[in-house]
């Protein structure tokens, strides 16, 4: 995928730790209401964008100034080759579907948001249907795998097959193939010199295989639950410790699933007093680890009471344990010392210094790790406020 426009953006990460770190712009409320005198002003960090044929995720930046308590933009699209696939408070990811017309085309989305004067528009240019050298075909996709065959248009080509995970192109701000394949081979070209080989020796030798010819099947594992990646290929040669792309990057992206719910329940009891949060829990079908953590009413993840969490803050919730179980794993910890440091099983008593001046909204779910992968969530939180 190579984005014309495209900016860079620090995404926002949390540590695991019983009190998520509060870091929000908008809260979840009640009934919005609109102040006729101060009307919602939305801003953009782009109003007109260029994708290549390839097409691929967009994350348009916006702030609002005068905002609604508990309003989201909505957006809508002109064409069906641009679709919304997520809004949060900072953020709405457009997803343009790879051309499949002989000439570049224009359509444009229609952001709205309640008590705003007139909506807003962003306008995006797609070049042409590419010239693929290289077709995916994905199968198998689980909520830690899938399957990708790579399907070279020439077959005696040597290419590269691989995935990463999407966030990693919105981290960097790269947008241009080049510069990623060549960030990418410094660092092999790194590793190679560490071990006395020359670029082309280490991916000849490199496990598992990189660089192919003709048509090839890999299975990538451990992959985390909810994320997008992006399967890629390029074709390559080297020569020593040079080398030379004889196609562009070719990319698709490919959406991995939250796993199935277990069906748990928890006896949630909480109370407070004098800065001291007292909280029980007891897992009533459940005899395995899950996690308690605590979010005061300024963070974004907080839905007040009488609302459902959506799908975004779930998968949040989701996407923040896994992150941080997989880096204190690569740190050290096996994945039974990270149970048993950060989570609980059994009737437990908990209790923690809290801010008297806050709300909380406390969450529990059930984790599991299987042959000792990672852990996941694997039920969906239940809920009690302090």
């Amino acid at each position: 995928m190579q984005i014309k426009t495209m900016r860079i953006m620090q995404l926002i990460k949390s540590l695991f730790v019983a009190v998520v770190s509060s870091a929000a712009i908008m809260f979840a409320g009640c009934e919005p209401q609109v102040d006729p005198n101060n009307p919602p002003v939305m801003e953009l960090d782009i109003y007109e964008i260029s994708v290549t044929g390839d097409g691929g995720d967009i994350p348009i930046f916006y702030t609002v100034t005068n905002p609604v308590k508990g309003a989201m933009p909505e957006v809508t699209s002109n064409v069906e080759w641009i679709t919304p696939i997520d809004i949060n408070s900072y953020q709405i990811m457009l997803r343009i579907a790879e051309s499949d017309s002989a000439e570049s085309r224009m359509g444009f989305a229609t952001i709205n948001y309640k008590g705003m004067k007139k909506p807003i528009r962003v306008y995006i240019t797609q070049d042409k249907q590419p010239l693929n050298d290289f077709k995916f075909s994905v199968s198998d996709v689980t909520y830690k795998s899938c399957k990708v065959q790579y399907m070279p248009r020439d077959p005696k080509r040597p290419y590269m097959a691989n995935i990463i995970d999407s966030e990693y192109f919105k981290q960097t701000g790269i947008t241009d193939g080049s510069v990623f394949v060549a960030n990418e081979m410094e660092s092999y070209l790194a590793l190679a010199q560490r071990n006395n080989m020359t670029l082309e020796e280490l991916m000849g030798r490199v496990s598992p295989q990189l660089i192919y010819k003709g048509d090839a099947e890999r299975e990538f594992m451990g992959m985390q639950p909810g994320a997008t990646y992006t399967i890629y290929s390029y074709g390559i040669e080297f020569d020593g410790n040079s080398y030379t792309m004889t196609t562009p990057l070719h990319t698709s992206i490919v959406d991995i699933p939250m796993p199935t719910m277990y069906d748990v329940s928890f006896d949630i009891s909480t109370s407070f007093s004098n800065g001291t949060a007292m909280i029980s829990v007891t897992p009533e079908n459940w005899d395995g680890y899950y996690a308690v953590q605590v979010i005061p009413d300024d963070n974004i993840l907080y839905t007040p009471p009488g609302q459902n969490l959506n799908d975004y803050t779930i998968k949040s919730i989701a996407t923040n344990f896994y992150t941080t179980a997989r880096n204190a794993i690569k740190s050290g910890y096996n994945v039974e010392q990270y149970l048993k440091s950060t989570c609980y099983k059994g009737s437990k008593s908990i209790n923690m210094q809290l801010s008297s001046d806050k709300k909380y909204m406390v969450i529990v779910f059930a984790v599991e790790s299987k042959d000792g992968e990672i852990p996941v969530m694997r039920s969906m939180p239940a809920i009690k406020y302090l």
